[in-house]
C-alpha cells in the first residue's frame, strides 16, 4: 500500500505519529481531515517541520535553526491560519490550495537565514553554527552517496560519504557566508537510507 506523504512526518516527541498529534493537540477527529490535506502538502516541500509548540499547539515551520519565519495550522473549524513572522501579517484561508498560493512567493525568501539569524550565527566564531546539530538523509544510488539537508533543496554528493557530507556542510557554509574551511566542524546527524546503509557494509 502506498504511503501517503503525512506518513513520513517526524513529531519533535516519542510515541506519537502524526495524525494522533493532531488529533490530540489540534482539534480533535472532526479537524483531522484538514490535518492530513495540510501533511500531504507540506510534509516533503524541503525545510518544512512540524512541531509542538508553547503549550501544545501542532505547527507546521519553514525556517533554519529552529526559526519560524513562515507558519500554518488548523482552526476549530477546519481553516489553516497563516502566519508570515518577517512581515507580520496573517490570514485564515478555506482551502490548502489557497494555502499554497499563499506558500509559494514567500518560501523561498523564507528557507534562507533572516537577517537576525545570521548576526547570531556570525557572532563569537560561528558558535551557533558549529553547536547546532544539523540532519542528513543520505541515500547511494550510481557510485555516489547523497547527503541531503532537509531545510534546502541542494543535496551534496560524493564518491565516498565524507565527501558527500562535507559538500553538504560547504553548502550551509555558503548559505550563511561562513567560510568554508568551518565546513567540517559542523555537527552532522546522518539517517542513512537502505541502500547508503548497503553501500557502506551495514546490511547484507
Amino acid at each position: 500500500m502506498e504511503r501517503l506523504p503525512y506518513q513520513s512526518v517526524r513529531v519533535n516527541f516519542a510515541n506519537s505519529d502524526y495524525r494522533n498529534v493532531c488529533e490530540d493537540f489540534g482539534g480533535g477527529f472532526d479537524a483531522w481531515p484538514a490535518w492530513e490535506a495540510l501533511g500531504n502538502f507540506l510534509a516533503h516541500r524541503p525545510g518544512w517541520h512540524f512541531d509542538v509548540v508553547k503549550h501544545g499547539e501542532p505547527l507546521w515551520s519553514l525556517g533554519l535553526l529552529g526559526e519560524s519565519r513562515l507558519n500554518v495550522s488548523v482552526e476549530d473549524d477546519g481553516s489553516y491560519h497563516c502566519y508570515d513572522a518577517d512581515r507580520d501579517d496573517d490570514v485564515t484561508l478555506s482551502s490548502v490550495g489557497d494555502v499554497e498560493s499563499w506558500v509559494e512567493p514567500r518560501e523561498d525568501e523564507a528557507r534562507k537565514p533572516s537577517r537576525v539569524l545570521l548576526g547570531m550565527a556570525r557572532s563569537d566564531d560561528w558558535r551557533i553554527l558549529k553547536a547546532h546539530l544539523f540532519q542528513l538523509y543520505v541515500s547511494w544510488s550510481d557510485g555516489y552517496f547523497a547527503a541531503t539537508l532537509p531545510a534546502l533543496t541542494e543535496t551534496g554528493f560524493g564518491r565516498t560519504l565524507a565527501e558527500a557530507v562535507n559538500h553538504a556542510g560547504q553548502m550551509l557554509c555558503h548559505l550563511f557566508g561562513a567560510p568554508i574551511e568551518l565546513a567540517p566542524q559542523l555537527t552532522m546527524l546522518l539517517e542513512l537510507d537502505v541502500a547508503a546503509t548497503r553501500r557502506l557494509g551495514f546490511v547484507t
